[in-house]
């Protein structure tokens, strides 16, 4: 890594610069440490960065299963002045491989203060546990272990990763200079690469990424060159920052699911769970750490409901919306506000109901964030899918607005799709055809309804999810043979493509999809005719959808829709679904960390409900 004064190519990777005496250059990503070869297994979270056509080539550390940090000089159009790096996906198509695992790199989120770059993986790295980040300042006399994949004596490009030992010499606000000892020296290729504090001879903590160097003793470098001196950039005071750009996307990407009955409040940090009970009322129960549950406590007034709510979080007004239909087919809403108030009563949004204003089935909500707009959504009692909506600055819900005259059977699903900056809407009609039809931030109202291939039929509700990790959007139902099926739309298609089956299971009751970040795929639950609920996956390793298995042997009932929603602050996915036989509401937990699968089975409250 380091570099040379006379000028080199930047294609090949190298930056032109000049080197003036007892100097260091500035210099480009590309190169391996000259040092021994690690040993397998060793430095695992050492990432191996391919940047475009041989373009260029470096070296960075994985510190979060999404997240890569590395120089910013690599992805530079100069790499002298990597300040000027802009925030977004990167110019050239970058491959960044950990281990046998090789990701795409989607976004960069640089410092404008030094040498460094926080790369975002287009899905994530999981078996690999991340370096942690230094947390303590690096002291002149300590010894670091830089391993890296550039260049060494003898090997233009190793097919190995290789380590050295670093002495630290001086200390500045924003670097570390390091000498290589017995012959450690950083080469082209090795910008970027993990400056690493160990503990018993094991790697601890991240203190530095390396930025450039002199390169003495590396192949192609002349043999007068002999200094192994590097400048590293540090990273040990940059927690707070990392933890932010972390957490933003983290918290982005888990936001706004299609509302059923639970919902997160990003907030208060808590998760919720809403169902009608044996009186008909709207009940709840609430969780921090998605494990542990509240007893049951009812939702305002007395009013007597038949539908499944739903719960929507509000990010313009931190609320928390609730929407459900009463058994005299009214729906009504009802809201929670961080003022201390607790809900407010319900209310009927439709003051002077007519038989044809009326509902049936579940409502679902949406929030856009590119409008700031809370909207609901639900099919009358003559078929017609309608909607209101909610902008701060508005005094109430707006009044009803119908989409189009078609008329349908089932409750209509909504998803709102960053890629588009729209929302999605499908619902299934009497004669077993799903349609939909979406909105666009673009002027125009909603489009007409349009049928997905209507040869193939379905029955139920359908669900849907969006994907940030691929940008795709995709609606699962289930068929009238019991096979669940999806489809799936990514910018740049001309239309949705063709229904895709999921097979080796047939499912009696409407499916529940969610992202899972933990994985960077989907989940997708349904529950069969014989009560059992089962799950599977889709990951975006190029494989297919994996086969069913059973979620235990509990019996759920068939009619309801499972909710799954993801507490982004304790990390856990949870799944509820009602039991066939004492209408108990059971949740099931997953603890999204590599290695962990979902546990037990486990019942809140055990109060029977009407619906949940």
């Amino acid at each position: 890594m380091s570099r040379k004064s006379q000028a080199r190519s930047l294609r090949a990777g190298v930056l032109v610069a000049a080197a003036t005496a007892g100097t260091l250059s500035s210099f480009s990503p590309a190169g391996a440490v000259v040092g021994d070869p690690a040993a397998d297994g060793s430095y695992a979270f050492t990432v191996r960065l391919a940047i475009g056509d041989n373009v260029r080539a470096c070296t960075g550390a994985l510190v979060d299963r999404y997240w890569v940090l590395t120089a910013a000089s690599c992805f530079s159009d100069d790499p002298a002045q990597p300040q000027a790096l802009a925030a977004g996906a990167p110019k050239w198509k970058t491959t960044a491989t950990v281990g046998d695992r090789s990701v795409e790199i989607a976004e960069l989120a640089p410092r404008q203060d030094r040498d460094l770059v926080l790369a975002r993986l287009a899905a994530p790295v999981n078996g690999v546990a991340p370096i942690a980040v230094a947390t303590t300042a690096p002291s002149a006399g300590e010894t670091l272990r830089v391993p890296g994949y550039g260049r060494t004596k003898d090997e233009w490009i190793p097919n190995k990763l290789h380590t050295g030992a670093f002495s630290l010499d001086t200390v500045s606000p924003t670097g570390i200079g390091i000498t290589g000892t017995g012959g450690a020296a950083i080469c082209k290729g090795d910008t970027g690469a993990p400056a690493v504090r160990e503990v018993n001879g094991r790697a601890a903590e991240l203190v530095a990424v390396a930025s450039r160097s002199w390169q003495g003793g590396c192949l192609g470098v002349p043999a007068t060159e002999t200094r192994t001196g590097a400048y590293d950039t540090r990273v040990d005071d940059l927690g707070g920052w990392i933890k932010q750009v972390r957490d933003g996307w983290w918290e982005s990407v888990t936001a706004n699911p299609p509302a059923r009955s639970s919902v997160y409040d990003p907030a208060r940090k808590i998760t919720t769970v809403f169902a009608v009970d044996g009186n008909r009322h709207v009940v709840s129960s609430s969780s921090a750490d998605g494990t542990t549950w509240s007893g049951w406590e009812q939702v305002a007034g007395n009013w007597e409901f038949a539908s499944v709510p739903a719960a929507l979080y509000n990010p313009a007004t931190g609320g928390t919306e609730l929407f459900a239909v009463g058994t005299d087919g009214v729906l009504s809403q009802t809201y929670w506000m961080p003022d201390g108030k607790g809900w407010r009563e319900w209310y009927a949004q439709d003051l002077k109901p007519t038989p044809d204003r009326k509902f049936t089935g579940s409502p679902t909500a949406v929030y856009n964030p590119a409008t700031k707009t809370a909207e609901v959504f639900a099919t009358r009692a003559n078929g017609v899918v309608a909607h209101s909506y909610y902008t701060p600055g508005m005094t109430a819900w707006s009044g009803w607005y119908d989409i189009d005259d078609w008329q349908f059977a089932s409750s209509p699903t909504a998803v709102y799709n960053p890629a588009t900056g729209g929302i999605e809407l499908f619902v299934i009609g009497g004669d077993g055809v799903l349609s939909q039809t979406y909105w666009l931030p673009d002027g125009k109202p909603w489009r007409g309804w349009s049928t997905l291939h209507s040869e193939v039929k379905f029955t139920g509700s359908p669900t849907a999810a969006y994907n940030p990790v691929t940008r795709t959007a995709e609606v699962f139902a289930t068929r009238t043979n019991g096979v669940v099926a999806h489809s799936y739309f990514t910018p740049g298609m001309g239309e949705w493509s063709g229904w895709y089956e999921i097979p080796g299971r047939q499912f009696a009751g409407s499916p529940t999809a969610v992202f899972d970040p933990a994985t960077g795929g989907f989940e997708l639950f349904a529950v069969d005719g014989g009560g059992i609920l089962a799950r599977t996956e889709w990951l975006p390793d190029g494989k297919p959808w994996r086969a069913w298995t059973s979620m235990g042997d509990w019996k759920f009932a068939t009619g309801r829709f499972p909710a799954a929603t993801f507490n982004a602050t304790a990390g856990v996915m949870n799944l509820f679904a009602t039991g066939r036989d004492d209408g108990a509401l059971n949740y099931a937990s997953y603890k999204a960390d590599p290695g962990q699968t979902w546990g037990g089975w486990k019942t809140i409250g055990g109060k029977t409900m009407i619906t949940g």
